[in-house]
């Protein structure tokens, strides 16, 4: 299918700086835009194996995106899970004995 897009300068400049940068030409980058956008279905229609396929174009889809690394604490549950209030509390106490000890 063939299809005409009018955008602004402004943003097409920016779409054919992207492709450029990854050795595409802006057909083929906006080609892969609109198919890692494309709706999939949802429900019972989708085989476990279209989901496997959906799945990895997706994972594959941010490959490019250059996104830090976590680290270990980071995906630790603790770290997930953390309670301001009783950080802030743990600060507290610890700031009150710390106090103390000056005190001494």
């Amino acid at each position: 299918m063939t299809l005409t897009v009018d955008l602004p300068p402004q943003v097409e400049q920016a779409y054919l700086a992207e492709a450029h940068a990854k050795g595409l030409s802006l057909d083929a980058l906006v080609r892969d835009v609109l198919l890692a956008r494309q709706p999939s279905p949802i429900g019972p229609e989708m085989t476990p194996e279209r989901w496997v396929d959906e799945f990895r174009a997706w994972v594959h889809s941010h490959s490019g995106d250059d996104l830090p690394l976590l680290s270990d604490e980071a995906l630790s549950r603790e770290f997930i899970y953390q309670d301001p209030a009783r950080e802030r509390a743990r600060g507290e106490v610890e700031g009150e004995a710390e106090a103390r000890e000056e005190d001494n």
